[in-house]
């Protein structure tokens, strides 16, 4: 698949599709409710409209610093969705307080993990 950058999308996310992988930047240091709504969102329009010939999704957290309840809720949102279309879904990008966050909750488990941002 040709790549097609979605480019920035808005201030807290951007989107690229290449190779049949989606991958979702998360751009903002904090993921709040007013983030959530818009990356959320993107991210479902994305799905819904290239879903049959994506194959994997990376969501890359490394711009993000913190990150609260509503935006864990969203990352699982956004990988319920994923694989509702058989698309597997890793996260890059985890660390320091996040990456601690994500594994006292066990919600890392969820999802494959990447040691670089690449898919």
């Amino acid at each position: 698949m040709k790549q097609q950058n979605q480019g920035r999308m808005s201030p807290y996310v951007r989107m690229s599709v290449e190779s049949g992988v989606l991958t979702v930047h998360m751009t903002a240091r904090s993921v709040g409710e007013k983030e959530v709504s818009v990356i959320a969102a993107a991210a479902h329009r994305v799905l819904h409209r290239h879903g049959g010939s994506i194959q994997a999704l990376v969501l890359d957290v490394g711009s993000v610093e913190m990150m609260k309840s509503i935006g864990l809720g969203m990352c699982i949102d956004i990988r319920n969705r994923a694989k509702a279309f058989g698309i597997r879904t890793s996260i890059v990008g985890l660390a320091g307080r996040l990456e601690e966050l994500f594994s006292m909750l066990k919600i890392d488990r969820m999802f494959d993990r990447k040691s670089t941002r690449a898919a």
